[in-house]
């Protein structure tokens, strides 16, 4: 039996009556898509789940569309956040870990003596919508609009394990999207940003009309004394996001500056950039552990460069277990040996902003990078057809994949296939990039955070691990154990490529001790606490000893427990990783 919405939803489609997507669509100036949405049963609540990619496969073809939809998306999910309703009675907070970025608009006093008030407002609104639009994108949450100042919050109402280096990607985000509208509008408009990192109290404030979700804590007020020491077009972090970018932010130090209302000098720092290379992180302990491991993977380098056949290795581990830093020593061992490392990572908040990993793997592999004007792409691939790698009936879809604009006959025939053919041919093209990569000299590909990716992702993974079958080739991705989206059908798609996979467990004690001898004396009471406490997991014990530096037993959060199980016996995250900072990717 059908549902009232089901019913109703058929009665429109069949009277011919515009739906909501249809208006929308309309409304933008794109109607023409409206019938690819309903083939697909996309509605209004599905929009903010869409990334560029998805719009691609509905056979939104033109650059422009896809980015004029993906604003409008951003738009529609601005609105601030508000608690679900069973939170809204709660007035009790909890303790938790948070990143909080302010976003201020720079000479809006300037501004109002040279506009009315409706113009003001205009500004404004825009303003706050864009910034907003940006922090959504990013997995944040709008706390509050504050006259010209947005205050956002990245770690509560959710929390990721990166969301300082979000709340960093959000902030240059905000000062590239207001140059561009400032070149379109004719109006210069800058923002200056804070950000910073620590303990707050969040949960729902009560008022006269009700409660509102919020954070209160000292690190809401460092981040607003950091927005009005920066200057205009300027991002400044604390200390502590500064660390917990693990050396991927492009940062100039600024000094020990004396903030109002904050009795000490506070460390700050200037972002200017996001480095893709994690590995050259200054602020890394030492690594420790893992021999086994090593060795496997030193036995398997060893067969693929003697009998020249490609090879799969799969490590799989709970959050801060220390994939990552196991990955990194595997990439030392291959570039010695002469393997040639390409690396991608997959994102849980989407592809819109040259974060597809299979396009960034492909331009690792061609010698280009996500900056790479189109012109050098586009000899890019005119040179893998005249090498033979590639037919030319192939570069329409690598053209894709590299979201180069189709040209002349081939943008028609392009647009005139279905989906299906597409994707089949993006595999196609992208095995083909492979095996040619493979074929040239020993290659490494790794790809993080398989539990992310979507099926698509997975796909091509599979079509690319079958192309390096023949040749001196490793594919090394890292997945979480919970969420693992490697099934037995993918694994038989990859053809009979040999595939071995890596369990990691937690740290023993004597290497955990080893761990704990980098920071603080390993005699101490306090080091023996954090390691219990920690349970083996490298990445949660780095956090608590660099808590402990501190010299107090205090610096532990108290929240802090060993991973538990859940009462259907599956491992659950502690209290520690679902409530506290874990800097990105560091393990």
């Amino acid at each position: 039996m059908k549902s009232n919405k089901e019913n109703g939803e058929q009665s429109e489609r069949s009277s011919g009556a515009p739906s909501e997507i249809d208006v929308w669509l309309e409304e933008l100036g794109l109607g023409r898509y409206a019938s690819a949405f309903a083939e697909n049963d996309i509605d209004l609540s599905l929009l903010p789940n869409l990334t560029d990619v998805d719009l691609r496969e509905l056979g939104i073809g033109s650059l422009g569309h896809r980015k004029r939809l993906l604003a409008a998306i951003a738009e529609r999910s601005a609105a601030p956040w508000r608690p679900p309703a069973e939170t809204v009675d709660a007035p009790q907070g909890e303790r938790r870990q948070v990143t909080i970025l302010f976003a201020d608009l720079s000479g809006f006093t300037a501004l109002s003596r040279t506009m009315d008030a409706e113009q003001v407002h205009e500004l404004v609104a825009c303003f706050t919508s864009l910034v907003d639009g940006v922090v959504v994108g990013y997995g944040g949450s709008i706390d509050k609009h504050i006259g010209d100042a947005v205050m956002a919050l990245f770690g509560a109402p959710r929390a990721h394990d990166d969301d300082p280096l979000r709340a960093a990607r959000a902030a240059l985000d905000i000062h590239e999207a207001l140059a561009r509208w400032s070149e379109n509008s004719g109006r210069p408009l800058l923002a200056h940003i804070g950000i910073a990192s620590g303990e707050v109290v969040a949960g729902a404030l009560r008022r006269a009309e009700g409660h509102d979700y919020t954070v209160l804590g000292d690190s809401v007020n460092l981040a607003a004394r950091l927005v009005a020491a920066a200057a205009p077009g300027q991002t400044f972090l604390s200390e502590g996001v500064f660390r917990a970018l693990g050396g991927r932010g492009v940062c100039d130090p600024i000094g020990d500056l004396q903030l109002k209302g904050i009795d000490a000098p506070v460390r700050v720092w200037r972002l200017s950039g996001i480095s893709g290379d994690t590995a050259a992180a200054a602020t890394r302990s030492e690594f420790v552990g893992r021999e086994a491991e090593l060795e496997q993977f030193k036995s398997i380098l060893d067969a693929v460069l003697g009998r020249r056949a490609g090879h799969v290795v799969y490590v799989r581990g709970e959050a801060g277990i220390g994939k990552t830093r196991l990955v990194e020593q595997m990439r030392s061992f291959a570039e010695a040996r002469g393997f040639r490392a390409h690396r991608s990572l997959v994102l849980d908040f989407g592809v819109s902003r040259d974060q597809d990993p299979i396009r960034n793997l492909l331009q690792s592999l061609l010698d280009l990078s996500p900056a790479s004007p189109s012109d050098e792409m586009r000899a890019a691939a005119e040179l893998l057809v005249n090498q033979g790698a590639i037919t030319q009936q192939h570069l329409v879809f690598l053209n894709d994949v590299l979201d180069l604009p189709q040209v002349g006959e081939w943008r028609t025939l392009y647009e005139a296939m279905d989906n299906s053919a597409r994707n089949r041919g993006k595999r196609a093209v992208a095995a083909a990039v492979a095996a040619h990569a493979a074929r040239s000299g020993p290659t490494l590909i790794i790809v993080e955070d398989l539990h992310w990716a979507e099926p698509q992702v997975l796909a091509h993974l599979a079509a690319i691990a079958s192309a390096m079958a023949e040749g001196a080739a490793f594919l090394v991705m890292t997945s979480r154990v919970e969420g693992d989206p490697i099934d037995a059908a993918w694994r038989a798609a990859c053809r009979g490529v040999p595939f071995a996979t890596i369990d990691l467990g937690p740290l023993r004690p004597s290497e955990a001790l080893s761990l704990a001898g980098g920071f603080i004396d390993t005699s101490q009471r306090l080091a023996l606490a954090c390691i219990e406490r920690a349970a083996g997991n490298p990445l949660f014990l780095e956090q608590l000893l660099r808590n402990a530096e501190e010299g107090s037993e205090d610096a532990i959060p108290a929240s802090l427990g060993r991973a538990s199980r859940d009462d259907s016996g599956t491992r659950s995250s502690s209290s520690f990783e679902r409530k506290h900072f874990l800097p990105p990717r560091q393990y």
